[in-house]
This record gives structure tokens, C-alpha cells and sequence, in this order.
């Protein structure tokens, strides 16, 4: 397999999808290449769902500019393609002078930059919130932060850009990488291909894919967070983003609602050497405990759902590693962390700006083709809701996931798209089946024997 390309795109999760999809809109031949069999299955997968507005990234950077045109595109352009987005609202919490000074100047700074903010009393915050842990002496009130759907994302973004002329390619790691007249032969598990500009998004694994061109400008230092997901009880309680006044190397432990009702606490900020070391660990679970108990104690004994751990691509800079090489046909993508689900359509937009008409002199296309994904939100109407639906198709009122309601019908849905999931974790991102209080001990041998008939159909 060679094919010669305008612009090959390293990595497909968030930021690499949301590049496909731009570059997708001109007349460009791009292909996007992941090594997982899955796309969004490496940082991408375990993260706060949260769409920041930009008001707690630092003034004056980058990040915060790519993330504050980020959230206004993902504000604008989420709906028409399926995808949830809820406002809740985010309140920044102050229990010493110290945190109080920084909120005081975190006000003046959003305000001074056009952000909506507004300092909030003790009484203000117990008055709004009264289930809120004691001590607490005043908060920030961040009116325009959501809570969005973290997997659907990288999945509808991959899906544009594929019905819009970009190939995908995944089970596809790069192995080498070597320098051509004209651009990078980059070496995979069943040949190669050629592209006149590589696009390195590799997140985590971003710094092993600049040593294949022989770059070192920055290391990823891994950064683990564990979280734990509280069940759908807890969302009568708490529904708002809650968390405490950031340090300079964290937001802190958050407790926020999730886009499919449950309660999300995390996450932790760990330093680890194995970017591959998601485990969930006692002193984890013990900062995300007594966050809880600090915050919101009436928390403290809703059931757990689940708890899983995600890994950031934190390097040694504070700022995204965004570095043009377009005399060399090399484009890096690095240090992107926690605020990359949000700056994901900012970067992607910078990114299309860099390239063209920097290297490309090519055109806008004049149409482009819309795409629609199921929308998973809990407050979504599900398919089994919809009479006609049902009455057209019965299997999607035949329940294979009884604690979220996923049907056979939106099961088969998914294994039938255009991208179709290839692992079991990749079907339940897809769906939401197995995500609910069993965790897949009724139905996730029917789900995977659903997935493997399709794999066996192909």
C-alpha cells in the first residue's frame, strides 16, 4: 500500500480529527493515520468532557486564544453535527485568603479580556449551593463553561472528514519516517506512504513521533489522572462544575455532570515515568474521596459507578508545542493537555492557516458535506422514545443495555457505520452500552458477541 498525499495527519484522536476535518474543507489529498484500532482511544478517552471557554487559561498564550476560538466554533458548529453541548456553568472555590487573592485577579483578568465572570460571597455560594461543603469564603462564578460528550467528538469530526474526501487509515502505526525530495515516506505495518507534509498530532506518543524526523524539541512527561464516576443519584444533587482555585501545575479535583447524567470527581495530577500506567491507585482514590468530602460532602456515599484513569501529554513547557517546519514538510502538534477537547476546532483552524497558503496554494471547496451522530446525552430522546421509530424498525425497541437503554437497533447502527467501531471499549464509547451501574455484567456478553458477528461478517 503507497499513495502519495498532500498532508499526512499522525494520530487520530481529538486534535487530529478535528485537522482532518478542517484540511478536509480545501482542495487538499489528506489522509489521517492512527496506530489504535480505534480512533480517540489514547488521551482522547479519558478526560473532564468539559468545554472550557478559555477565562482559566492563562492570559497572553496561545492555548488560550486556540481555546477560546475553539469553544465559539464548538458552541456553533456542535449542534449541526449531533453532538450535545449543555451550559452549566462552572464556580471556582476559595477557602483561604491566598485562593481568594487569586480569584480576585482571576476576575479582573476575565473581565479584561470580555470573559463573563462574577465574584461570589460565602452567602451567595451556600444560598446557590447549600450542599457545598463548610469554609468556604467566596467563589468565581464562570457562567459559560458545558459539559460535552468527549467520545462522540473525535468520532464526528473523523466521520466529516471522511465524508469529505480525507482517508482514514487505523491499525496503521508509524514505524520510520524518512526525508524525500519532496516531503516524508512514512512506513507502516503494510507498506508505505508518501506525503508532501506531515501533521504530528501524536498527543501522548507526540515526542517518539518528532524523533522519527529526528526533532527533540520537547519530551512528553506523562500526566496521570484518575477519576471516579458517581451514579446517576448523585446528578439530583450536584449540577454544576465545582473546583477549587488552580495552582500552577493544576485545576485541582473537580466535581462536574456529565453530558450522560452521571456525576464525574477528578481528576488527580500525577507525574508518572509509563505513559502507559492508567492504573487507579489507593492515594488516587483517596485525593478524589476527599475532594468530595471537602466540596460536596453529600456526595460522599452515592454509589460508584466506575473509576478509570486518563493520561495527559504535559511536557516541559506550559504552552502547546505548535511548531512549523514548512520549509521541511514537518508540522508539529504537541503539549496539547487537558484544554485540547476544547481548543480542538481552534487548533485545527490555526493549523489550515499555517499550512495554506504557507505551503498549499489551495482552494476552499465551494460545498462540503454534513454529517449527524447520535446525540447520547441523557436528556437527549432516545430511539426506543420515538413511536414512529419503534413502529418502522422494532429493534430499536428491543434493550440490549437495560441501565442505559442502549437498543439493538442503535447497536447495530454503530457497527454499520462508515467507521465502524473494531473493539469492544470502541463499540461502548460509540453507544454508551455497558457505561451504566452493571458495567456491562447483564449485557456485555451480548455486546461483544454483536461486535464479534460483525468483525466476522468483514
Amino acid at each position: 500500500m503507497t499513495g502519495a498525499y498532500d498532508i499526512a495527519i499522525i494520530g487520530g484522536g481529538v486534535v487530529g480529527t478535528a485537522i482532518a476535518r478542517e484540511l478536509s474543507r480545501y482542495s487538499l489529498k489528506t489522509v489521517l493515520i492512527e496506530a489504535r484500532a480505534d480512533l480517540g482511544d489514547e488521551s482522547s478517552k479519558g478526560n473532564s468532557a468539559l468545554m472550557c471557554s478559555g477565562v482559566d487559561v492563562p492570559a497572553g498564550t496561545l492555548e488560550r486564544e486556540l481555546v477560546r476560538r475553539g469553544y465559539i466554533r464548538y458552541c456553533a458548529e456542535a449542534p449541526g453535527m449531533g453532538l450535545p453541548i449543555r451550559k452549566v456553568g462552572a464556580i471556582v472555590l476559595a477557602w483561604t485568603q491566598e485562593q481568594e487573592a487569586i480569584l480576585n485577579k482571576d476576575l479582573v483578568d476575565a473581565h479584561a479580556d470580555g470573559f463573563a465572570a462574577e465574584a461570589l460571597d460565602s452567602a451567595e455560594v451556600y444560598r446557590r449551593w447549600p450542599h457545598f461543603g463548610p469554609g468556604i469564603r467566596g467563589g468565581l462564578w464562570l457562567p459559560d463553561e458545558a459539559i460535552v460528550d468527549p467520545f462522540s467528538t473525535p468520532h464526528a469530526y473523523a466521520l466529516d472528514a471522511l465524508e469529505n474526501g480525507v482517508e482514514i487509515r487505523r491499525s496503521w502505526p508509524v514505524r520510520s519516517a524518512d526525508r524525500m525530495a519532496q516531503g516524508w515516506r512514512l512506513h507502516g505495518p503494510d507498506g508505505s506512504l508518501d506525503a508532501r507534509c506531515v501533521v504530528n498530532a501524536g498527543g501522548i506518543r507526540g515526542d517518539e513521533v518528532d524523533k522519527l524526523a529526528g526533532y527533540s524539541d520537547f519530551a512528553i512527561r506523562p500526566r496521570r489522572g484518575q477519576y471516579m464516576i458517581l451514579d446517576k443519584a448523585a446528578r439530583a444533587i450536584h449540577d454544576v462544575i465545582a473546583m477549587p482555585a488552580p495552582t500552577p501545575t493544576t485545576r485541582g479535583i473537580l466535581i462536574t455532570p456529565t453530558i450522560f447524567g452521571n456525576v464525574l470527581v477528578g481528576p488527580t495530577a500525577e507525574d508518572v515515568p509509563d505513559r502507559d500506567d492508567r492504573r487507579v491507585t489507593e492515594a488516587g482514590l483517596a485525593q478524589l474521596r476527599q475532594a468530595i468530602a471537602t466540596m460536596a460532602p453529600a456526595l460522599a456515599h452515592q454509589p460508584i459507578n466506575t473509576i478509570f484513569a486518563g493520561m495527559r501529554p504535559a511536557t516541559q513547557f506550559r504552552e502547546y508545542q505548535i511548531i512549523p517546519r514548512l520549509s521541511q514538510g514537518w508540522l508539529t502538534v504537541g503539549g496539547i493537555r487537558s484544554t485540547g477537547l476544547s481548543a480542538s476546532l481552534g487548533i485545527a483552524e490555526h493549523v489550515a492557516g499555517l499550512l495554506i497558503p504557507g505551503l498549499f496554494d489551495a482552494p476552499r471547496k465551494a460545498r462540503t458535506r454534513q454529517i449527524t451522530v447520535p446525540d447520547l446525552s441523557e436528556t437527549s430522546q432516545r430511539p426506543w422514545q420515538d413511536v414512529s421509530r419503534v413502529e418502522s424498525d422494532p429493534a430499536y425497541a428491543e434493550m440490549v443495555c437495560h441501565c442505559e437503554r442502549i437498543s439493538l437497533g442503535e447497536i447495530r447502527d454503530a457497527l454499520a457505520s462508515p467507521l465502524a467501531p473494531k473493539t469492544l471499549n470502541g463499540l461502548k464509547r460509540r453507544t454508551r452500552a455497558m457505561f451504566g451501574r452493571c458495567q456491562g455484567f447483564y449485557c456485555g456478553a451480548r455486546v461483544q458477541t454483536l461486535l464479534n458477528a460483525q468483525s466476522s461478517a468483514h
